[in-house]
């Protein structure tokens, strides 16, 4: 039986790291990708390639989410634990997103309804809100604030879940892998060919959709498989330390990073790491995840301090509230400022503001909601009861 997986510290720091990553990338952004180099002479290290891939935070988020949850059916598909009772997963997984986020909306009708602050909804757009259906069809909604185009995703996925963990158990897993990963690029190369002369925003809208992230849900699930079938001694496996193992996909997550940095300019135009980038990052991303559920001593270090595990707690606050409040933040700014400036500037009260905002969503929306939605006769082990992630 493997150990109680009620909480994995390590893995709610690096859901708290993911937050601020997509939180920096955001600010950088909208400061105009100003170039920051540091160094003296000839060797200088280009500091703003960090904020340029910030957006890796959602593969970070999507893998990650994946892995957690999948976790108690893969339990079940290898006979160590009962199969998850569907009802409550679901009722969990609408009770995940649906609180904050339309305590959210709410809030972000009501300026823009009293003081003019953003844009307010006709009948038509506020009921694709309420059903999540942002950036979808002919004639898409677009979300009123940013960062909601990676919820259908997510909630697209934990509808999937459930049905994905059917292949699950052994000789069949590779079937789900092989096909994800075959829908998955297929879906983004067709995507592509699709939008290909449209403005980068319509790719952007059309290729991530979920079917072009479901190799990433799956390689996170795939991972959870792994994790399970080591604690119940049903997979032999090469004796690697856990640490070598974070070295690995850490390694591999840096060059995934390097690259599309290098090639940024023509990613969007059909280079061919549109179509697997996703694909080898969730590898990476799946080993490093592995080797901290394991417990290894460089992930406990690194990932597992109070500050860390603070910010994963709120990272879904810091994920919904970064981007309102860098736009009300921004005019505040002088223009003749340098790109640095602004960023210091803006990203200090951002941060402070981001997280004040996370921890009342977490502590007067969030929590309760999850409390609300858990029976008082469930067990710590083997439940649904695990980190949460968007």
């Amino acid at each position: 039986m493997p150990q109680s997986f009620v909480e994995f510290p390590a893995l709610t720091g690096l859901r708290g790291i993911a937050a601020l990553w997509v939180l920096l990338f955001h600010l950088w952004a909208l400061c105009g990708e100003p170039l920051l180099n540091v160094g003296a002479g000839n060797i200088q290290l280009p500091v703003h390639a960090f904020f340029s891939v910030g957006w890796v935070g959602v593969d970070i988020f999507f893998t990650l989410s994946a892995f957690l949850l999948a976790l108690p059916f893969a339990a079940w598909q290898l006979h160590v634990a009962p199969r998850p009772p569907l009802t409550r997963y679901f009722l969990r997984r609408v009770l995940r997103i649906f609180p904050a986020y339309y305590a959210q909306l709410a809030i972000l009708l009501l300026l823009a309804l009293m003081f003019g602050i953003g844009r307010s909804l006709d009948l038509h757009d506020l009921l694709a809100h309420l059903v999540l259906w942002l950036l979808l069809g002919d004639n898409p909604v677009m979300p009123l604030n940013g960062v909601w185009f990676t919820l259908p995703i997510e909630f697209a996925f934990y509808l999937s879940l459930p049905f994905l963990a059917l292949l699950l158990k052994p000789r069949w897993w590779i079937v789900l892998l092989l096909g994800a990963v075959l829908l998955a690029i297929s879906y983004r190369w067709y995507a592509y060919l699709s939008v290909a002369s449209a403005p980068v925003p319509q790719r952007v809208n059309v290729i991530e959709r979920f079917p072009g992230r479901l190799d990433q849900f799956v390689i996170g699930m795939l991972s959870a498989y792994l994790f399970i079938a080591i604690g119940a001694g049903k997979q032999r496996v090469l004796r690697m330390s856990n640490a070598l193992t974070f070295w690995i996909g850490s390694i591999g997550l840096m060059t995934m990073c390097a690259w599309i940095f290098c090639i940024s300019r023509q990613y969007w135009d059909g280079h061919p790491l549109l179509f697997f980038w996703h694909t080898l990052t969730s590898v990476a991303l799946g080993l490093m995840i592995f080797s901290a559920a394991r417990g290894a001593a460089i992930t406990q270090r690194l990932l597992a301090n109070r500050t860390l595990h603070y910010l994963g707690e709120v990272s879904f606050g810091i994920y919904l509230w970064h981007i309102p409040i860098l736009l009300w933040l921004q005019p505040f700014v002088p223009t003749a400022w340098s790109g640095a400036e602004r960023m210091l500037g803006i990203g200090i009260p951002l941060i402070m503001l981001t997280v004040l905002a996370a921890h009342l969503s977490y502590v007067l929306i969030e929590r309760p909601a999850l409390r609300w939605g858990r029976p008082q006769s469930a067990q710590p082990a083997l439940e649904t009861e695990l980190p949460q992630i968007i």
